[in-house]
């Protein structure tokens, strides 16, 4: 069998009455994608299969043919994942933001009732440095579970979800090792305990930046969390 990825005769027989089929070769293994092998219709449906198929890793699909997510897709899904533990990270986070809320209040109270031209903010930072870490720290965790539980549940969060778009292995289909999966939100999330450092959290900023803006001129389509786990963002409607 050629190495070179592209349609060849199927090697699975045709069953009674059924015409002949290409299969698509993925280079390494025979992947799910078919297309008729003859006459006028079957020539037009395999060049319109051709054209999403025959170009693998170039930016419009995975190896074994699946299309790849656009950008603006990922930055919806991104939105609505970001909303969603946005929600759920405030209400269990209050206690510490209602602190953190309290001390900006009292300052300002101190602050007017001493009618002093000097806003002294050593004691606020004092006294809103453990809230604020607390606050980080949960933000991470309900981050955490939210993007590893479901990556490894339904390989996709509720925002990819409702977008019609997957997370799998670039090389291959199926559902993604755990290891993988943490390794992914390490890339994207995990990293985010670097913004907790002063001088460090800059860095991080422009991290950030840059993972969510590789997809763009990315020929793979992968962000850098893609890049370290291995993984593509495609579409599966």
């Amino acid at each position: 069998m050629t190495s070179q990825p592209g349609w060849h005769p199927d090697p699975v027989p045709p069953q009674y009455g059924q015409a002949p089929q290409l299969r698509y070769w993925d280079g390494t293994r025979w992947t799910e994608h078919t297309a008729p092998a003859q006459g006028p219709a079957a020539t037009e449906h395999y060049a319109a299969a051709a054209q999403v198929y025959a170009a693998p890793g170039q930016g419009s699909t995975t190896p074994d043919g699946v299309p790849l997510a656009g950008w603006w897709w990922r930055g919806l899904a991104w939105l609505i994942d970001w909303l969603v533990v946005g929600v759920v990270g405030g209400i269990v986070a209050y206690p510490w933001m209602r602190d953190i809320v309290d001390s900006y209040s009292d300052w300002l109270d101190t602050v007017n009732a001493d009618n002093s031209s000097s806003f002294e903010t050593s004691q606020l930072q004092s006294d809103i440095a453990g809230p604020i870490a607390i606050v980080a720290l949960i933000s991470l965790g309900v981050g955490l579970v939210y993007h590893v539980g479901f990556l490894a549940w339904r390989q996709a969060t509720p925002g990819k979800l409702a977008t019609g778009l997957r997370v799998r292995l670039r090389e291959r289909p199926g559902p993604m090792p755990f290891g993988t999966v943490l390794l992914r939100w390490a890339g994207q999330f995990g990293v985010g305990v670097l913004s907790l450092l002063p001088v460090v959290g800059c860095l991080y900023i422009v991290y950030r930046l840059l993972d969510y803006l590789w997809p763009l001129w990315d020929d793979k389509s992968q962000a850098v969390h893609d890049k370290i786990a291995k993984t593509n963002v495609v579409r599966i409607r």
